[in-house]
């Protein structure tokens, strides 16, 4: 049994300010190390609750850049790491039993939730997914859903929590941390956000293993992803997508394939 796990670092416990990578300001430079620690720590986590539930393989994707250290990783896993993927979400494709989302952050717009944004902090983007809105962990749930692999855990603070079981029922949401505003939350001790993290991985292998996960999959076709953001570069429109222009702020991408709508619209 696979098992795909793509991360971010605002979601996890003891994260509240936003990753300043461009900036070398020795105390800058020392609260990244201490983030990308607690990431590596929820990421070892989730692979040993897959591993301890019969998981044979667990593959973890840097989803956000610079963030793993490699030599900390637990070392039955698989990494993907670097820039400049190709997709959004490089390595997924069919076959996998699960994916899992460790260290996500709720949607532009949540109120009072940690760090919270879609995709881009600085341009305050919303996306509209066949009329709901989205933020990025319903479009990792999409993505993993046109691939036919279901979203079996995610970990964040509570809005986070609360998104993702709207989106996915029956997903193992863990809960790491309690939004207190954008820049602050009451944080889990690092030890029990792992212990959260681990039984969630856990419980979600398991209901892989008896065939409980559903696949997420918005209602269609067609597809239609509405994104409203500060204007930005065109992206790569994939055969059979439609790109419609609102306004200088709005675009609108259409099709019969979900997938290759998303992977239009996460290029862009």
């Amino acid at each position: 049994m696979d098992i795909y796990l793509y991360t971010d670092e605002e979601g996890v416990a003891g994260v509240d300010w936003w990753d300043d990578r461009r900036s070398e300001h020795p105390e800058e430079v020392a609260r990244r190390r201490r983030a990308r620690e607690l990431l590596m720590g929820e990421v070892n986590a989730a692979a040993d609750g897959a591993y301890a539930a019969g998981a044979e393989r667990v593959l973890a994707v840097e989803g956000h850049k610079g963030s793993f250290i490699f030599e900390l990783a637990d070392p039955r896993l698989e990494l993907v790491t670097g820039s400049g993927y190709p997709v959004w979400l490089p390595e997924l494709r069919p076959g996998f039993a699960a994916a899992f989302y460790v260290g996500s952050h709720a949607m532009f717009g949540t109120p009072g939730a940690t760090l919270a944004h879609t995709f881009s902090y600085e341009s305050g983007r919303r996306w509209f997914l066949c009329g709901r809105e989205i933020g990025e962990f319903g479009a990792f749930a999409a993505i993993c859903g046109a691939h036919g692999v279901p979203v079996g855990m995610a970990s964040g603070d509570d809005r986070l929590c609360a998104e993702a079981r709207a989106l996915v029922p029956g997903i193992q949401a863990a809960q790491v941390k309690t939004a207190v505003s954008l820049h602050s939350a009451r944080h889990l001790s690092a030890e029990r956000a792992r212990a959260a993290v681990r039984d969630a991985a856990r419980q979600a292998v398991e209901r892989a293993a008896s065939g409980k996960l559903a696949l997420y999959r918005p209602p269609g076709p067609p597809y239609s992803c509405r994104v409203i953001s500060a204007p930005c570069g065109a992206p790569e429109v994939r055969p059979g997508v439609e790109r419609r222009q609102i306004s200088p702020t709005e675009v609108e991408f259409s099709g019969a394939d979900l997938l290759a709508v998303m992977l239009t619209v996460t290029s862009y």
